[in-house]
């Protein structure tokens, strides 16, 4: 994902006090963000191995099988 310099920059300032071309970088760069999200979620979707694993771990979690899972403690101790 890019940094999101301008927007940083425009955070301190009220909308009301951004240049119109600031208001333009900031709205261009959450929609780069934006559609870098959805970008990342259609390759997941389209994955169908992982999809079939996140199936599968959302199965073994409403069934409560904890075995399928690895406790927190043992994942910060690692």
């Amino acid at each position: 994902m890019r940094p999101l310099g301008g927007l940083m920059k425009a955070i301190k300032k009220k909308v009301s006090d951004l240049t119109v071309d600031e208001l333009k970088s900031v709205i261009h760069e959450v929609i780069a963000e934006d559609m870098e999200a959805w970008r990342e979620t259609l390759e997941i979707m389209a994955d169908r191995k992982l999809m079939k694993q996140i199936k599968e771990a959302d199965t073994d979690w409403k069934s409560g099988n904890k075995k399928a899972y690895t406790s927190w403690n043992d994942l910060k101790n690692a």
